[in-house]
């Protein structure tokens, strides 16, 4: 049996899904990570969604507190890719995620 890699460093070509869609909804993800990390993350992630329009990169930066890093993606009225969410719960270098739901202004 063939194990797929499920990691950052383990895909280099992310497999294009259609999600189901969600109208008038955007589904984001917000990540944490140790800083270092990072930049080299944001230039994965931006590579393997490079063409999908559906995706945005809404924030990236250092949090004030503990200085974690942090990204925050959106899924602009789809889902949220099932296979990016089991890296990043998978992931060792993935400090916490969390996904959430919000409604789009009429």
């Amino acid at each position: 049996m063939q194990l797929v890699p499920y990691s950052f460093s383990g895909i280099t070509a992310y497999p294009r899904t259609q999600q189901p869609a969600t109208p008038g909804q955007n589904h984001g993800v917000y990540i944490t990570l140790h800083p270092e990390n990072r930049e080299t993350i944001i230039a994965k992630v931006m590579g393997w969604f490079a063409g999908r329009a559906e995706i945005d990169l809404v924030d990236t930066g250092i949090s004030d507190k503990v200085g974690l890093g942090y990204i925050i993606l959106e899924w602009d009225e789809c889902e949220i890719d099932q296979l990016f969410l089991a890296i990043l719960r998978d992931e060792e270098i993935v400090a916490d995620y969390t996904i959430y739901t919000r409604d789009l202004e009429e």
